[in-house]
């Protein structure tokens, strides 16, 4: 299985798989669409992935999809 974490780094944050990392993004909404959007290319051809989006807790998305990942945020954001 492939994991996409996302995290937060000094500039931004960033995509990380294994220890190679990708462009620094200015948001973490931004951040997630490209982790879900790398995931679903590779999902396709066969590959397990998941995206993990680290901040004070981890927050697992097993579901890829805009909408999907917005209720999701939506939801944690009412619980906070």
């Amino acid at each position: 299985m492939i994991t996409f974490n996302v995290v937060e780094d000094q500039r931004g944050w960033t995509i990380k798989v294994g220890e190679r990392m990708s462009t620094p993004f200015w948001s973490r909404a931004l951040a997630i669409q490209e982790a879900n959007c790398l995931a679903g290319a590779i999902r396709r051809h066969g590959q397990g992935t998941e995206v993990l989006v680290h901040c004070s807790d981890t927050l697992r998305i097993d579901e890829t999809g805009p909408k999907r990942l917005s209720e999701l945020l939506r939801s944690r954001a009412q619980n906070t």
